[in-house]
């Protein structure tokens, strides 16, 4: 891995934060929203093949395996890149295991081939699916970020979060990327929860000596959706002063959620939903088979739904009112 990975990656998360306060503050101050979004979310195939105590897609049926169709996805890439937005972000994960789609790092390399190079792309795996093929794709590809989720440093505990899934693997092929010609941004990810809070620290010295950096991020309960929430999660009086401190400042400035200022998801037949973590589909924005991106984000219904999260009204939405992101 390039030694320089980790102080690119920190600039990169310095120009995103900065998009993000600008938007926050334009929607706050001026009730102005930026007329495209910066962050966009894809699925490109709509299956994972985890079964993680803390995802919804545990608890529903098989379903078929239905991926986007190429004609879709270049319609969405062509319109993001005609925008020019000075920050755009495309990540390809959304409620998903994106490797599963075998063409997945192609669609990374179309990506840069229409934007010249200039949209930021990443995505999120359990890091099961790493092949040595896969691994020549990731290099050719030019992503700028790979996550790994982990949530665990044993495999005791990884088991008990990820059922199904195989930790020696997993760590093997986070391994076999680090020495590949892969030299951009690599971290791993870590979801605090009952289970493996007493892992947490130790967690974090084993990656920082390989000099890995970390992701960080509290269980919630995907707008109502993980039914096993309420057993699974830490509670307040559990996190860190620090912690309960920023997050009381968050909603003190930013009124709400922030996700509609920034945030447009588009699953893989071309539903836009308001956000990731709304697994029932609860709300269906608009489809970009039949619109434009600009004219979905941009729509009295976006527009709506921004103005009650900014009102704090989240019982008037489907998707924020059992929310504990907003409710808690």
């Amino acid at each position: 891995m390039s030694p320089n990975t980790t102080s690119t990656a920190g600039f990169s998360s310095i120009i995103q934060y900065s998009v993000f306060l600008r938007r926050i503050f334009e929607y706050n101050v001026k009730r102005r929203v930026l007329p495209f979004p910066s962050i966009f979310c894809i699925q490109t195939i709509n299956l994972c093949n985890g079964s993680c105590i803390m995802c919804p897609l545990v608890q529903n049926s098989k379903k078929e395996s239905m991926v986007m169709s190429n004609r879709l996805f270049e319609k969405i890439i062509k319109e993001i890149s005609q925008e020019q937005l000075k920050f755009t972000y495309i990540n390809l994960f959304l409620q998903n295991e994106p490797l599963m789609d075998k063409d997945i790092f192609k669609k990374i390399g179309l990506i840069k081939k229409i934007s010249g190079g200039k949209i930021k792309t990443g995505l999120v795996t359990n890091g099961t699916i790493f092949s040595n093929e896969k691994i020549k794709e990731l290099e050719k590809s030019k992503i700028d970020e790979i996550i790994f989720s982990l949530d665990a440093l044993t495999e005791e505990t990884y088991t008990k979060i990820r059922p199904g899934l195989n930790f020696k693997d997993v760590l093997k092929n986070i391994e076999n990327v680090i020495d590949s010609g892969y030299d951009k941004y690599l971290a791993v990810k870590f979801v605090l929860q009952k289970d493996n809070i007493l892992e947490f620290d130790d967690f974090k010295k084993f990656w920082k000596k390989k000099g890995i950096p970390i992701q960080i991020s509290y269980l919630n309960n995907r707008s109502g959706d993980l039914n096993t929430y309420d057993d699974l999660c830490l509670k307040k009086r559990d996190f860190p002063i620090l912690v309960n401190l920023t997050n009381y400042i968050g909603r003190k400035m930013f009124r709400g959620c922030s996700t509609p200022l920034i945030t447009f998801n588009i699953l893989y037949n071309g539903d836009v939903i308001l956000c990731c973590d709304d697994y029932s589909k609860k709300m269906i924005l608009g489809n970009v088979n039949d619109s434009s991106i600009k004219e979905i984000w941009n729509s009295k219904k976006y527009q709506k739904i921004r103005e009650i999260l900014y009102s704090r009204e989240y019982k008037k939405i489907p998707v924020c009112c059992t929310c504990s992101k907003v409710t808690s």
